[in-house]
């Protein structure tokens, strides 16, 4: 008896005691449920740390097969956080709890063998697994980025301070483009140091976008395939870098500065990744489903056009805004109206478009409204489009509910910047168009959304860049089109003539393009296409124009030039 006990209290328990232990230990471990299994290796890794015990090469080996047999446990833990948007917070917390701190001590676990000292004889063994000890830190340190993007909480600097070590480590040692699968459970799909950081950046490049758990998720995994299409340089190229990274600064990616040159500096450019992108949707847009072009099973084809356009739209931003320079801020304190979506803008700056026009014809010709008398030689009565224009005050009494207050706290000659309570602006995004006006009798101002900054759980900073202070609302006609329409309306009009329903919306703004001024419209992006030529009507104003090229696009609109071929 005596010995038995001896046994059992002399044989140590833990998997690290060598590889077969660990090996039997696991298939043990295939006995309780998956939760459990993730909570006891991580209790194991816990406790080599906790015992100080050797970083030898066995244990190593040891480290990397009990890694391969938490992956299925931990990715059903992840699953089932990401899966789950309205959990109570008790529950939240519990699991962003144990999803980070797992994956916090396994940077801390492979940090010990990345820092210890082996035996000569086993220094070419251990630099041949030096690549996978680092590419799986990595990983793991992108994962709780990605779990802080959850929570909008700004990643902290100690996170970005490490996997800038850790790459540049792999870039000293040779290794950081060798591929290599990262897990058995992954299979034939390879990865390296360089794939896994620049996933790490490439998510980091999103994080003030707003978007939410699931499409964080559904990007990050797209990003394990894109990330192959980057490669990190250490030279600066103008016109071919678009974002860098400083890899002794405590912070993720950036725009390029004048002073981002040289060491320690590392640039990518985004063109490789958006001709991808821009195949993808043309495929979606053909019919394809995501999970037959490797997007995934769980991701429904209209979410995934949704989410790809907004990719391309803010990815597109990063190429334009490398060359763009911010303008000084003032610090201010206004209150501003906000409106946004392009129909919505349309109607408002249509109003003040007819409000600057009626008071012109007041001031020339008194009280008679000619408009009126019009309507009812032509039809009988007044048009539906005539009272509108006689009556703005009541239309925007009407539309009140469209917009939002928001504090504005900077201006600058380029735009302004606003913080809003998220909880009533969930809508924000990068790449909306919107419009403000800072007073009831002011106009409407143009601008669009470049960029947010979580400050805290319910406060969101965002930075606006204003497009036109006095743009045009017009409507846009296409002949053969507008044809059909009025045949249509004559045989069914009681009175043979009707205003002419379904006009396409657009706003007019003049903009300057390498240094000349030009024509623009904004336009939604079902109504582009090269060459397409429209009849454009602004009040009593007629243009045939034909559509050029495109000086931007966001989810639903369209910013082009436009070529002027006569006026009526």
């Amino acid at each position: 008896m005596r010995n038995f006990l001896t046994t059992i209290f002399s044989k140590d328990k833990s998997p690290f005691a060598s590889v077969k232990a660990a090996t039997s230990w696991c298939k043990r471990l295939q006995e309780v449920d998956t939760q459990s299994q993730q909570l006891k290796i991580h209790q194991a890794v816990a406790a080599f740390m906790t015992e100080q015990r050797v970083a030898s090469l066995e244990s190593l080996h040891v480290l990397l097969l009990l890694d391969d047999a938490v992956q299925l446990s931990y990715e059903a833990v992840c699953y089932q956080y990401i899966s789950n948007p309205r959990m109570s917070k008790d529950i939240e917390a519990k699991l962003w709890k144990q999803i980070t701190h797992f994956a916090a001590d396994m940077v801390a676990i492979y940090q010990c063998f990345v820092q210890a000292e082996v035996e000569g004889g086993k220094k070419a063994e251990l630099a041949l697994l030096m690549p996978k000890v680092l590419a799986r830190s990595l990983h793991y340190l992108s994962i709780q980025a990605k779990w802080h993007y959850f929570r909008f909480e700004k990643v902290p600097s100690k996170l970005w301070i490490l996997s800038h070590q850790l790459y540049r480590l792999s870039e000293i040692e040779g290794c950081d483009s060798n591929p290599f699968p990262l897990y058995t459970l992954h299979g034939k799909e390879v990865t390296s140091c360089a794939d896994e950081y620049i996933q790490m950046l490439m998510l980091g490049s999103l994080s003030s976008n707003n978007l939410s758990v699931r499409q964080i998720d559904w990007v990050d995994r797209w990003l394990n395939q894109w990330s192959k299409l980057i490669q990190l340089s250490r030279k600066f190229q103008e016109g071919r870098y678009h974002l860098c990274v400083n890899l002794q600064a405590p912070e993720g990616p950036q725009k390029i500065q004048p002073d981002c040159e040289g060491e320690p500096f590392r640039y990518w450019g985004l063109h490789d990744l958006m001709q991808d992108v821009a195949d993808l949707l043309r495929r979606l847009d053909g019919g394809s489903l995501p999970r037959d072009i490797g997007m995934g099973k769980d991701c429904p084809a209209p979410l995934a056009l949704e989410l790809l356009k907004h990719l391309d739209m803010f990815w597109s931003l990063s190429i334009r805004n490398s060359v763009v320079q911010r303008s000084e801020r003032k610090k201010v304190a206004k209150i501003a109206d906000i409106i946004s979506g392009l129909d919505c803008i349309v109607g408002h700056v249509r109003l003040d478009n007819d409000k600057f026009m009626r008071k012109s014809a007041t001031d020339e010709r008194g009280h008679v409204d000619y408009d009126e008398i019009m309507d009812m030689r032509l039809y009988g009565f007044v048009s539906t489009r005539t009272k509108e224009k006689i009556s703005p005050a009541k239309q925007v009494e009407n539309k009140q509910n469209d917009w939002f207050v928001w504090s504005i706290e900077n201006e600058s000659a380029g735009g302004y910047g606003a913080v809003v309570q998220f909880s009533e602006n969930e809508w924000v995004r990068p790449g909306l168009l919107l419009a403000n006006r800072l007073g009831r009798n002011e106009n409407w101002q143009l601008g669009v959304i470049r960029r947010l900054n979580r400050l805290t759980d319910n406060e969101v900073y965002v930075g606006i860049q204003s497009l036109a202070i006095a743009p045009v609302a017009v409507s846009l006609y296409m002949e053969k089109e507008e044809r059909k329409e009025l045949i249509s309306l004559a045989e069914d009009s009681a009175f043979g003539v009707s205003d002419l329903p379904n006009s396409r919306m657009a706003l007019y703004l003049p903009h300057q393009v390498d240094g000349k001024n030009v024509n623009t419209l904004i336009l939604h992006s079902a109504d582009y296409g090269t060459n397409k030529i429209y009849r454009v009507q602004a009040r009593e104003r007629v243009f045939m124009v034909r559509l050029g090229s495109v000086i931007e696009k966001g989810i639903d609109w369209i910013w082009v030039t436009v070529f002027v071929l006569s006026q009526e």
